[in-house]
């Protein structure tokens, strides 16, 4: 995927100038910010945007543009401003939260129409809600990527943390340092290309009822983070939005999936979910869902007994939907293996059917957040 480097106007202007046909859906903008200490406090020194169409990142040096990067317009009048605070062209980033504080408090931008990433994956996730994940934990546990593409990956991200881990001899002042080192430009290009990816895989789980959560989330946290009281670092960075944790949709909720415009790419819609029968891939198809619950009820509450006819059947479909083998629009599997995981690890919460994690356990045991880079927690040296 080709990238290339914005740091003067006339290139700025030739960039907005190419942008067309960005309103609608699917998203063809995806985004991601960097700077020394990103927020009302640091700087933002970077403003990486994968124009998907074209398959090709552009990394826009707010460090030498300052506010020409957001006022500087097309030959049609528009400039990166309007395309951030347009509620039509749809923005996908991962944790919208200092990425807008950052935009709002330097450079005065009200975003709107955001995808917030990060969200997309708590919702679809059919474990416990209570903290979310950092981009580098999600495309490590949920990206397809083949073994050389996750090992270049893993490379670029190291090379990237050597030079602003200060644990490592580096220094987030790094992302102002002019010329940028070829290390940042590949760190910083990296993410943006594998969030449509995500992307997809999340949305193709979600259904109505979440996406309404996820919408109205995250216009709170946009409120929040232009507000004068918002922190961008601690440990409640980490938690994920309250009453999500133990709120689940109905089943009639789970059919409604409108939010589902057209075809996902990486979803098959013609599986056969009759009983028994096999996909193109050899798989065993989904069972109807009362015969799904069924066999995960009859485990609840103790752990599995591995001399019960079922157990078999359910651990072979927990670990297809852990390898990312089942299917995709299987709206029952993700609740199944919620409660498996309350089974395997007897934590099983009694007032929560999904089997979210207990809340009188030590909270050092539940490692959801810990990527090592998130800056959320305060655990460590981040």
């Amino acid at each position: 995927m080709g990238q290339e480097l914005i740091d003067t106007v006339p290139t700025l202007r030739s960039f907005l100038d190419g942008l067309e046909g960005l309103e609608g859906e699917p998203p063809t903008l995806y985004v991601d910010l960097e700077g020394n200490n990103l927020s009302r406090t640091g700087t933002l020194s970077l403003v990486t945007i994968l124009v998907e169409p074209r398959k090709k990142v552009y990394l826009i040096d707010v460090t030498r543009l300052q506010h020409h990067a957001f006022e500087t317009k097309s030959t049609d009048g528009r400039h990166l401003r309007d395309i951030f605070e347009s509620p039509d062209i749809v923005k996908v980033f991962f944790d919208i939260r200092n990425d807008s504080d950052a935009l709002f408090s330097l450079y005065g931008v009200r975003v709107q129409g955001v995808w917030d990433l990060q969200l997309f994956e708590l919702a679809s996730r059919g474990f416990s809600k209570r903290c979310v994940n950092g981009l580098a934990k999600c495309i490590e546990r949920d990206s397809r990527i083949g073994h050389v593409e996750k090992q270049r990956w893993n490379r670029v991200k190291e090379n990237g943390r050597k030079l602003f881990d200060p644990s490592q001899g580096g220094t987030y002042a790094v992302f102002d340092e002019r010329p940028l080192s070829p290390e940042v430009e590949e760190y910083c290009t990296q993410d943006v290309t594998l969030m449509p990816h995500l992307c997809e895989i999340y949305r193709g789980k979600l259904c109505d009822a979440w996406w309404t959560k996820i919408k109205a989330e995250t216009e709170a946290r946009i409120r929040l983070s232009q507000s004068p009281r918002f922190n961008g670092n601690g440990r409640h960075m980490a938690e994920g939005p309250g009453g999500w944790t133990h709120w689940a949709p109905t089943a009639t909720e789970r059919l409604s999936r409108t939010f589902l415009s057209g075809p996902v790419r990486g979803v098959n819609p013609t599986v056969d979910r009759s009983v028994g029968e096999r996909t193109a891939e050899g798989r065993t198809a989904a069972l109807p869902a009362a015969e799904e619950v069924e066999k995960v009820d009859r485990l609840v509450p103790g752990r599995i007994n591995p001399s019960d006819p079922f157990a078999d059947d359910v651990v072979k479909r927990v670990d297809e939907r852990r390898s990312g083998c089942a299917d995709s629009d299987d709206e029952h599997a993700e609740d199944m293996v919620a409660r498996f995981h309350g089974l395997t690890f007897g934590r099983l919460d009694s007032d929560d059917d999904f089997g979210g994690w207990n809340e009188d356990e030590d909270e050092s045991r539940d490692f959801t957040a810990c990527d090592s880079e998130c800056g959320y927690c305060g655990k460590c040296m981040y």
